[in-house]
């Protein structure tokens, strides 16, 4: 069984040991935006929602005792406080929250961009965990002072179902706490911040086994007590392990809300301007430690799910895409920014905020979606030549997609066309919760290390090649339009976010 634990949706799939889908199903807490840019969920409801899709896979198998293993993903920089009782103190403030923004400032004036960097491999974006532990701090204290323990979110849930807590080294490299080059927590560094070093939890290799199924959980979810319960890690790479990121040179695009471009490598890069251009460092560790370097897009497929909100669903993604088909390459001259939260590398920006240009009154919705779907595929071939540029980086030889967004045809041909090169595509969707599963079961003693289990796995995979008719206008409207466009107009952004900044008692 492999669990993706999102901010607003927890899936659940079971697998066979080749990676045959046998039953999934999913359920979503109540996700609250108390104030613009605030996003929460309570820890108990994304417990309960967890629990729920558990129970539902388990009632579709006609022998519960066979599932021997399960393991969490999850996404990264979201993490619970505990208490002394083991309860949770303050909501899971959502990866993506912004009121980080001020501790973030802090830690750029007290302990700097280029040291934090060095130690941590990460460039001073406020979504990091350290980051959202300074806010309870400063802002519930109360909270902060009966805080004995801090679990990322899959470390929380996997803490739920065995009762062990633990982190693996993929969670940690998200948190400002672990040190890149020694793979051991910061203390140093948290000593000076005033943040507990014992709040965090043994760190451990992911796939490693941390307890059985409690009694207690057995009986809500209808799980074997001699289930085993494993280590998982950051859903991007746990995805990532499973889509190939293990053959050197293989780039993975992980398309989900967020879109991760990265690149593994046999040690990480001891060079500022990477920081500086907003990339960031980490690792995952499994048989050994695979070193990882990558870029991110905050609003990809986020784009695409507020651009529904915005149209109140009228249009099903069906529809969008068969009209979107239709529409010449340039979008008829509208441009997309998708830089809707966070500025992507290697032009990095704190906060930020997307546009579309070139709008006219006769810019319909067809249009619109796909100058967004370009705009996408743009912001990663930009976040692909940052990458390119660096030293010491392989050479990019193949680039695998998974998620879902890789599910859009229309957008994957985009991509292709735009980068000038054949894409794979995996069949597997949901790569994340099966990437969780593999793991699950090396920590079970299913498989014996993780290439075992991934020369086992049996699912297609598909090759997109560029539409060659878009290849030229693409790379005319990229070099004269895109690649310079955040430039121009960051500093009036700047200017709007000054002059009206967001208002705390929106909702």
């Amino acid at each position: 069984m492999g669990i993706d634990a999102g901010t607003s949706r927890v899936r659940v799939l079971l697998f066979e040991v080749d990676g045959t889908l046998v039953a999934e199903a999913s359920d979503e807490p109540p996700v609250k935006r108390p104030r613009t840019g605030w996003t929460s969920t309570e820890a108990e409801d994304l417990l309960k929602s967890c629990l729920k899709a558990i129970r539902s896979v388990v009632a579709m198998v006609d022998k519960p005792e066979r599932i021997r293993s399960v393991a969490v993903a999850s996404v990264a920089e979201a993490g619970v406080p505990i208490d002394a009782d083991g309860d949770a103190v303050y909501p899971i403030i959502a990866w993506y929250d912004s009121r980080t923004q001020p501790q973030a400032h802090w830690l750029k004036k007290h302990i700097g961009e280029e040291r934090l960097f060095r130690i941590t491999g990460l460039n001073l974006y406020p979504i990091f965990g350290l980051c959202k532990q300074l806010w309870i701090r400063e802002n519930a204290p109360e909270a902060f002072s009966k805080t004995v323990r801090w679990l990322n979110t899959a470390d929380f849930l996997a803490w739920k179902l065995c009762g062990v807590p633990a982190t693996d080294y993929s969670l940690a490299s998200r948190t400002f706490a672990l040190n890149i080059q020694n793979l051991e927590y910061a203390n140093e560094l948290l000593e000076e911040v005033g943040i507990p070093c014992n709040w965090y939890q043994t760190l451990v290799p992911s796939g490693t086994f941390l307890g059985n199924v409690l009694p207690e959980t057995s009986k809500i979810t209808g799980l074997s007590s001699d289930c085993k319960v494993s280590s998982g890690g950051h859903d991007h790479l746990v995805g990532a392990l499973i889509a190939g990121a293990t053959n050197q040179g293989t780039l993975i695009n992980s398309m989900g809300t967020a879109e991760a471009v990265t690149l593994f490598m046999d040690k990480p890069i001891d060079d500022k301007a990477i920081g500086a251009q907003g990339y960031v460092q980490g690792v995952i560790v499994v048989d050994r430690p695979y070193y990882y370097y990558l870029g991110g897009l905050f609003t990809s497929g986020g784009a695409v799910q507020w651009f529904h909100r915005l149209t109140e669903q009228r249009y099903s993604h069906e529809e969008l895409i068969k009209d979107a088909w239709k529409i010449s390459p340039g979008a008829n001259g509208v441009l997309f920014l998708p830089q809707m939260r966070i500025g992507s590398p290697p032009n990095p920006a704190e906060m930020s905020r997307g546009a579309f240009i070139g709008l006219g009154t006769d810019t319909d919705h067809t249009v619109l979606y796909r100058s967004m779907l370009e705009g996408m595929a743009f912001d990663v071939k930009m976040i692909l030549e940052g990458i390119s540029q660096l030293k010491k980086v392989p050479e990019i030889e193949n680039i695998h997609c998974f998620g879902g967004e890789s599910r859009n045809d229309l957008l994957m041909k985009i991509k292709a066309s735009v980068l000038n090169r054949a894409l794979t595509k995996m069949d597997m969707p949901e790569t994340v919760s099966l990437g969780a599963a593999i793991l699950g079961g090396i920590g079970a003693g299913i498989f014996t290390n993780l290439q075992e289990a991934i020369n086992g796995l049996r699912f297609n995979t598909y090759e997109i090649l560029p539409q060659s008719e878009w290849v030229e206008p693409y790379q005319k409207f990229y070099d004269d339009v895109y690649s310079d466009a955040w430039k121009q107009i960051r500093p009036l952004q700047e200017k709007l976010l000054k002059a009206f900044p967001p208002n705390d008692n929106d909702s």
